[in-house]
């Protein structure tokens, strides 16, 4: 965790030493506007690395500085991106001069060029952010196969992963997505991991309480499921055990149980735990667990499991579906390419062998409120029982 964070600060700060190089150069000649914007471009990019100095003295400046540095990263992201294509636009005119008018440009030109990528940055992070204030609820067909062929009646999951609630996702958005799942009447709902963001949720008392009035009012016939995922560690594992609790959510944390004979529902503990000094359970071991003293002939097991790794231990073990969230799909263009390169599977539905999978894009956002890649999402998975084939003969 420590390199993967060391090199995300590396080519933060190389991106926006680049910026500011460029924006230095781009605006000589207009002393005033240029030191202003330096200041302001200054004071954004260094907002996120410092709010972690207030995070513990002066906790409401830190917020500040953290959402200011939320801000900042979409942008910085798409502005780079143009730049940089600017800049190669730029050194290939001065070799073959595309336009009429090759470099050096005059300080109009340039001053033009620096808005109209600042503008066009602008419009992007802002259409991603009304994207990712706008969950979409999509439906898919499932189909399983029973060892023995048995049938049983079709189950209707709700599932939502990547909620985060915390300083950008509150109980308002969270009551958008209760209101978009009941509307939906499913059998069960499924939460697969990073409920909350990080522990600065627990001292926000007054949205804590919210949030658990509002996670409170999920309807469903065989009510409403949990996992832990890597941020609930990182935000405590026993106080988001504390908030699933009080919100009438029941947490599987390497356990299983059999809901009124029509499923068997396994839910993993995150692989975070092993960071933790931890260990996880095999996925036969629960399920042998509750199967117990239990008739589970011809009901499916439906696995929840927050990161999509591993993922023939569920093939293996003769689950229906197996439920993960925890990439996103990218969430930022172009991160969503370095997101597929990791995951086997990084969003949508896959089949490895008989067992079905799911892997949602999530309903919240990672630090930026912007979604560039995907739309935050609540999944309605129908799972039927696959029809018997009848040969001619029978």
């Amino acid at each position: 965790m420590n390199m993967f964070m060391g090199i995300v600060l590396s080519i933060y700060i190389l991106i926006n030493t680049y910026l500011f190089a460029r924006i230095f150069v781009t605006l000589s000649g207009f002393g005033l506007l240029r030191a202003v914007v330096c200041v302001i471009f200054a004071a954004f990019a260094l907002s996120f690395p410092a709010a972690g100095i207030f995070r513990t003295s002066l906790p409401w400046l830190s917020d500040t500085l953290t959402v200011m540095g939320y801000l900042h990263i979409a942008p910085m992201i798409y502005g780079f991106i143009l730049t940089l294509a600017a800049d190669i636009f730029r050194a290939l005119n001065s070799i073959i001069a595309i336009t009429h008018n090759p470099p050096p440009f005059s300080p109009e030109v340039r001053l033009c060029s620096a808005a109209g990528i600042f503008a066009m940055s602008v419009i992007i992070t802002l259409a991603g952010v009304w994207n990712a204030s706008a969950p979409t609820v999509i439906h898919h067909d499932i189909e399983w196969d029973s060892p023995d062929g048995a049938g049983g009646p079709p189950l209707r999951i709700a599932v939502i992963s990547d909620v985060h609630l915390g300083l950008m996702t509150g109980p308002g958005y969270l009551r958008k997505l209760v209101a978009l799942t009941n509307e939906q009447q499913p059998d069960i709902i499924l939460i697969a991991g990073d409920i909350v963001d990080s522990g600065g949720f627990f001292a926000r008392k007054e949205r804590m309480y919210e949030s658990e009035s509002v996670m409170s009012s999920f309807e469903s016939r065989l009510g409403t499921w949990a996992v832990l995922g890597n941020h609930d560690y990182y935000a405590g594992a026993a106080q988001v055990t504390e908030f699933l609790f009080r919100s009438n959510v029941t947490l599987l944390k390497d356990r299983a149980a059999v809901l009124g004979g029509e499923l068997i529902l396994a839910g993993r503990d995150d692989l975070t735990v092993e960071r933790y000094g931890g260990a996880r359970k095999g996925i036969d071991e629960m399920i042998r667990e509750a199967a117990a003293g239990s008739q589970v002939s011809g009901i499916p097991t439906v696995l929840m499991d927050h990161q999509p790794f591993f993922l023939e231990e569920a093939e293996k073990s003769g689950a229906a579906l197996q439920v993960s969230g925890h990439t996103h799909r990218g969430q930022l263009f172009p991160v969503n390419f370095i997101v597929a390169s990791i995951y086997e599977k990084h969003y949508g539905l896959y089949r490895r062998g008989s067992t079905n999978y799911y892997i949602s894009s999530g309903a919240g956002v990672w630090g930026p409120p912007v979604r560039t890649i995907g739309r935050p999402e609540i999944v309605i998975l129908n799972l039927r029982h696959k029809a018997k084939e009848v040969s001619d003969d029978e």
